[in-house]
C-alpha cells in the first residue's frame, strides 16, 4: 500500500470528509426539518431571535433585500406561528416584526439538535484528539477575527482565502496529525 503525504490536504478533500461526515450522521434528518422552511425564513427566525423585534424597513437592511422581501418573508413565518407582527404604540405606521414563542422554541430545538449531533461526533475522538480539534478551531476563529471587515475588507465583506493553507510549524517540521 503507497504512504500518501499528509502535508498536501485540499480543501476539495476537508469538504469531500466533511460531507462523508454529514452522511454517516445517525437518525436522519432532525425532526424540525418537517417544518419544511427555507433557508431565507430561518436566517429570518435567527435574525429576530438575535435582534429581538424591529421594524420590516430595519430587518430588510439586516437581511439585505427590500422591504417587500422582508415583509413576504414575515408573512410566510406568521403564518406558520414562528413570528409575530406587532404595531407600535407611539406610531401606528411602524410594525415590528418579533419572534413567536413557538418560533423560539423552533430555534431552541435546532439548536439543539444541532449541538447533539456535534456530541455524537466529538465523543468518536479521543482525549487528546479533541483536545487538538479544539486547538484548530481557535487557531481559524482567532486568524477569522483578525480578517474581520475591520481590518481587512472588500466592500464590506471578510474575505478568507480557501486557498493553500499557511503552512504550521508542525508541518514544517514534518509533524502534524498522526
Amino acid at each position: 500500500m503507497a504512504e500518501t503525504s499528509r502535508n498536501a490536504v485540499t480543501f476539495d478533500e476537508v469538504e469531500a470528509h466533511a460531507r462523508a461526515l454529514g452522511r454517516l450522521m445517525p437518525n436522519g434528518p432532525p425532526a424540525w426539518a418537517s417544518h419544511d422552511l427555507t433557508f431565507g425564513q430561518l436566517r429570518l427566525l435567527f435574525v429576530l431571535r438575535q435582534s429581538g423585534p424591529v421594524s420590516i424597513g430595519q430587518l430588510a437592511d439586516m437581511l439585505g433585500v427590500t422591504d417587500a422581501t422582508a415583509s413576504e418573508f414575515v408573512d410566510r413565518v406568521e403564518r406558520r406561528g414562528l413570528a409575530t407582527r406587532i404595531h407600535r404604540a407611539d406610531d401606528r405606521r411602524v410594525v415590528d416584526c418579533g419572534l413567536s414563542d413557538e418560533g423560539a422554541r423552533l430555534l431552541a430545538e435546532i439548536e439543539g439538535a444541532r449541538q447533539e449531533a456535534m456530541r455524537k461526533v466529538l465523543a468518536l475522538l479521543t482525549p487528546d484528539e479533541l483536545a487538538q480539534f479544539d486547538h484548530f478551531l481557535q487557531i481559524m476563529a482567532e486568524r477569522l477575527s483578525a480578517s474581520s471587515p475591520t481590518s481587512a475588507s472588500t466592500e464590506g465583506a471578510t474575505q478568507v482565502n480557501l486557498g493553500t493553507p499557511p503552512t504550521s510549524p508542525a508541518r514544517s517540521a514534518g509533524g502534524g496529525p498522526a
